[in-house]
């Protein structure tokens, strides 16, 4: 009996895994309705075929359409606030400039005059134009010396024109003198010759030598008057011929 029983368990399970053996659970079970029913129940499961997966276009067609855009989209008021003004600094860079190159230009005539004033040869020359009596009658300076004309755009200082190269062998100056103040007076009968208004003169002094080891030879020295311009050599008259090199003096 149990025997039996285990063999209709296994053909059971056997045709209820076969799709096909479905309706026939009843030949087996005899009247068992539940049984009948279940199966029947599966088989119309298994039967029915699985739903068709829906088509990316199907889906694309059933899909409300999108929203425009302009719907969606709000605009925004943005406030546009004016760039500032920038201040045109063109003016101020060139008056920089001009002011800075002035400066500059100031500076380098102030020290090269400076060291042309200071030189023992510009002494030297200077020393001899004082102490002249031709020069002093020509100024109308009344047997007084002559001084430098001073410049207010140099505060006061004389100006030195020309150039002081010992090492390259050349000495070029020329500067101005006029007679001291209180010298007018009886200016005329001490120089007939000369004018009253006779104040202020020029001053030429040239030197070069030929190389290196070669002695300086003064090529010019003279005053002229620049009112009347009348002038004095006193390279014919002093009979100088050369500059010591080492102290400044004219020989």
């Amino acid at each position: 009996m149990v025997a039996g029983s285990g063999r209709f368990t296994s053909v059971l399970a056997r045709e209820l895994a076969t799709p096909r053996a479905v309706l026939d659970v009843g030949a087996f079970t005899g009247s068992s309705r539940g049984m009948q029913t279940s199966a029947a129940r599966y088989a119309s499961a298994l039967r029915t075929p699985p739903t068709p997966a829906s088509s990316p276009s199907s889906s694309a067609s059933n899909s409300p359409p999108p929203l425009s855009s302009n719907s969606t989209v709000r605009p925004t008021r943005t406030k546009r606030q004016e760039l500032p003004k920038v201040p045109n600094t063109f003016p101020i860079l060139v008056a920089t400039v001009v002011l800075a190159l002035s400066s500059w230009a100031g500076f380098t005539i102030y020290a090269t005059n400076k060291e042309k004033l200071s030189s023992s040869i510009f002494k030297s020359v200077l020393a001899q134009v004082k102490a002249s009596p031709q020069v002093q009658q020509l100024l109308g300076c009344n047997a007084r010396m002559p001084v430098l004309k001073p410049e207010f755009w140099l505060a006061g200082a004389p100006h030195i024109r020309g150039s002081v190269n010992m090492m390259q062998g050349r000495v070029d100056l020329s500067f101005k003198i006029t007679k001291p103040s209180g010298s007018n007076s009886n200016s005329s009968s001490s120089n007939p010759g000369s004018t009253g208004g006779a104040a202020v003169g020029t001053v030429y002094f040239t030197s070069i030598r030929a190389h290196k080891h070669a002695p300086f030879e003064i090529l010019r020295f003279l005053v002229v008057n620049d009112t009347t311009g009348e002038s004095v050599s006193l390279l014919d008259s002093q009979g100088f011929k050369s500059i010591d090199v080492e102290s400044g003096d004219l020989l």
